[in-house]
């Protein structure tokens, strides 16, 4: 098939196509405790799941690849590459808002203290102090991120209201990064959180046709 030739464009039709164009900032997170975590969190009466999902701030969605095998013996001079294997990025970066109760780094620290088995932290001031780390089943779950537009709710709008469902599958927090604190001008405070997973699926809820394994 020959590429497409020059062709004249108005300025409606440049706009139609190049200015229709999906937002970064329009999203959901949906954060999925497990049962025995939320055990560890109990005490903390107002702490809202809903609310620490909705203070994501960033995500920065993963990505795949493809492991590929080279071939050189085929043909001369030429090195061919098969595909053998799809790789998943391995860490979902997730960045929230802090909150004045804390309750945003209360969670994921216990979540964490959870994993490595600490049952009261107290006890870890003592440099020797072993643990034992937590069974995976019972510190892992799926989380979900949906991803749409400003116009989704809008009854107006002609345009195909698209949503993007992510699903992460067996997710649990992998680290913290460190939260600077300083004397200079304040400003919102952020904690940022690594999660592993085993892999991601995407779903087009509008077609209804599901794009990735």
């Amino acid at each position: 098939m020959a590429g497409a030739r020059p062709e004249k464009l108005r300025v409606s039709d440049i706009k139609s196509r190049l200015l229709n164009v999906a937002q970064s900032s329009l999203y959901r997170l949906t954060l999925s405790v497990p049962t025995a975590v939320r055990s560890k969190v109990s005490d903390l009466t107002d702490l809202d799941l809903d609310n620490i999902s909705l203070s994501c701030s960033e995500a920065n969605l993963p990505g795949s690849s493809l492991a590929t095998h080279d071939i050189t013996n085929d043909y001369q001079g030429v090195t061919e590459r098969m595909a053998y294997r799809r790789i998943y990025d391995d860490v979902l970066g997730l960045t929230f808002y802090v909150d004045r109760n804390y309750n945003t780094i209360k969670l994921f620290e216990r979540w964490i203290d959870y994993i490595s088995g600490i049952t009261d932290p107290t006890v870890y001031k003592s440099p020797y102090t072993n643990q034992r780390v937590s069974y995976p089943t019972f510190y892992k779950s799926d989380i979900f991120l949906s991803k749409f537009e400003k116009d989704h709710f809008s009854n107006e709008s002609t345009l195909p209201k698209v949503t993007f469902d992510y699903t992460f599958v067996k997710a649990f927090p992998r680290d913290i990064t460190a939260i600077p604190l300083s004397y200079e001008q304040g400003q919102i405070l952020k904690c940022n959180v690594s999660f592993s997973f085993i892999r991601y699926v995407v779903e087009d809820k509008t077609e209804n046709l599901l794009i990735t394994f």
